[in-house]
């Protein structure tokens, strides 16, 4: 026979199999957990015969091995029997509920019938041996055959309704293996009550006061400590002087970097100015002289043209003033004056090639000067930003310097309590030096650490409470959950975050702490141990108490793990509903709550 057991199985197996009257040996297998957690279990066990209402033999097993337990009792009737096994003091709790009958030789209704009343032999014993005493005494004086006769008789009568008994009456029950007769009293059980699915739990936990941030204020800038009379439980408002720095240096380094960033930008103008007005300036001359000089070029270039092609004229005229003159057609003095004309063209040509070739030479002249000019204007430009870049580093230093000079006054940055002095008025200081240590109060933490199975229906916005030692109570909602609990001791940390007052929480402090978690399951839901519940599918029903009977509720199981069943019926709030020994009842059978 198998049970479900907390996520485990819990077989139980009789010998014999199927049980009869008179001692049985019972052993209990454990599966499906690891055998580590079973060290320390312990299995009691308790038998009832539920159609007389009788408890039978109980006990403890004792163990084989990890998971095995064996024991062995008595069951001393033919009948419907349960037997329950409580596990404890493990990994492994709760009770198994094992339903079986017990039956005799032929299976009869009742198996002693066929087994004989060893009592009838005793108690014919008991009556021949008065028939003897009554029958020596009266044959004493009456010694007729009718008398003998009469006693002859009543001792065979004797011995034939011993036989019979023996035959067929009933044996007498085992009373040292049976408990209590409760004949018609009330059944024992073990109630529970309903409570509604709508209801929240609340959970308790220690808790700690902290002020909502702690930090040290420290210096940023060097200095001698002045003005600095702070002591612990001293109140600071935001923008309040801590102390003042005694370091006349720091000013006069801002001034010296002010004065070095006003230079820088006078130069960084003067670049400018350079870079966009006079290097322009002379690109423009170079390129208006080159245009000019390509312009007087083209001209000399198209003289040159002209006087080429006179040149030309010329010399084919005084070919032709030759033949003539050969021919005699014309006079010596004309043919000089042609060869004077010639010789002037040729000269003017030869002067228009010299001219164009010293145009030439201007014009790439020009063009090298307007590239100069070009690369003037990109290094007026680099020249330029080289000193903006400087002017901004300047005026950067500046800032810096200013900067470091307003340090000198240390101010809270927040509405705070002193906590803690940390150096002393007078001390020089570096910058970074902690010298107070303070802590904003006008808002409180509530910080509690919560066991790891509470944590389930806590969540951001649950409600808290911590009341403090003087009876004070603060309220908020929880603002945030360790995501992770701690390994040693297996709890989380939970927020909230509260107002905080003038005087009476001091930050630190002990509080108990409750959270009013939310429900884990929906409106209408009811929760039970799995225990409660009875049948399955749709005749899964629980045993309400009515007023000291058992009345059979039908309900819709929802889930059921084996510990714990969600479900749905006709139950009223606070109702008593039957745990154990819920299996074995009637309606309307008496029933009474059993305390442990």
């Amino acid at each position: 026979m198998v049970e479900r057991l907390n996520g485990s199985q819990a077989i139980l197996t009789l010998d014999p199999d199927p049980p009869t009257i008179g001692k049985v040996h019972a052993t209990v297998d454990v599966l499906g957990v690891p055998a580590a957690s079973l060290k320390g279990v312990t299995v009691r066990f308790s038998s009832t015969m539920p159609s007389m209402a009788m408890e039978g033999p109980a006990g403890v097993a004792q163990p084989v091995r990890l998971g095995r337990y064996t024991f062995t009792t008595s069951l001393p009737m033919a009948a419907p029997w349960t037997l329950r096994l409580q596990f404890s003091g493990g990994a492994v709790r709760g009770m198994a509920t094992y339903k079986f009958a017990v039956v005799g030789p032929g299976d009869a209704a009742m198996a002693g019938m066929s087994s004989g009343d060893v009592t009838a032999w005793r108690t014919a014993v008991f009556g021949l041996f008065a028939i003897i005493l009554v029958g020596a005494f009266v044959l004493r004086g009456d010694r007729r055959p009718a008398t003998f006769g009469v006693f002859v008789s009543a001792t065979v009568l004797v011995l034939i309704m011993a036989l019979l008994q023996n035959r067929y009456a009933a044996p007498a029950m085992d009373m040292s293996s049976m408990s209590t007769m409760r004949g018609s009293g009330p059944m024992p059980v073990t109630l529970v009550t309903v409570r509604s699915g709508a209801t929240g739990t609340d959970v308790f936990a220690p808790g700690t006061i902290q002020p909502y941030l702690t930090q040290d204020i420290v210096t940023r800038a060097p200095g001698i400590l002045r003005d600095f009379d702070l002591y612990a439980g001293d109140r600071l408002r935001a923008g309040q002087t801590i102390a003042n720095l005694d370091a006349p240096e720091l000013g006069s380094q801002a001034q010296a970097a002010n004065a070095d960033a006003q230079a820088q930008a006078a130069s960084a103008r003067a670049a400018a100015i350079e870079a966009h007005h006079h290097a322009p300036v002379g690109l423009s001359i170079a390129q208006n002289e080159a245009a000019s000089t390509r312009t007087d070029l083209s001209a000399a270039i198209a003289d040159e043209r002209a006087k080429n092609e006179q040149r030309d004229y010329w010399n084919n005229e005084i070919s032709r003033e030759q033949k003539l003159f050969s021919q005699g057609a014309v006079s010596q003095q004309e043919l000089q004056d042609e060869r004077a004309q010639a010789a002037a063209a040729n000269s003017a040509y030869q002067g228009a090639v010299q001219h164009v070739a010293s145009l030439q030479q201007q014009v790439e002249a020009a063009q090298s000067r307007t590239m100069d000019a070009r690369a003037t204007i990109a290094m007026a430009l680099q020249q330029a930003e080289s000193a903006q870049s400087q002017a901004l580093k300047a005026s950067s230093s500046a800032q810096a310097a200013g900067t470091l000079a307003g340090y000198r006054t240390v101010v809270s940055p927040d509405d705070a309590v002193v906590l803690k002095r940390l150096v002393d008025p007078g001390v020089y200081v570096q910058a970074g030096t902690p010298i107070l240590r303070i802590a904003v109060v006008n808002r409180l933490r509530i910080q509690a650490n919560v066991a790891q199975e509470d944590l389930d229906g806590i969540a951001v916005g649950t409600p808290m409470m911590a009341r403090l030692s003087n009876g004070k109570i603060l309220r908020g909602r929880v603002s945030s959950v360790a995501p992770a609990a701690d390994p040693t001791t297996h709890t989380a940390q939970v927020e909230a975050i509260v107002p905080g007052t003038a005087a009476g929480i001091p930050p630190g402090g002990y509080v108990r702490v409750t959270l009013h978690r939310r429900a884990a399951m929906p409106m209408g839901e009811l929760k039970l141990p799995s225990a409660a519940v009875v049948g399955g599918g749709s005749d899964a029903a629980v045993w309400v108490d009515d007023d000291g009977t058992a009345h059979r509720v039908a309900v819709r199981v929802l889930s059921d793990d084996g510990i714990t069943a969600f479900l749905k019926g006709d139950l009223r709030h606070n109702a008593r509903v039957v745990t154990d020994g819920a299996d074995t009842l009637e309606e309307g059978q008496a029933i009474a709550e059993q305390h442990s």
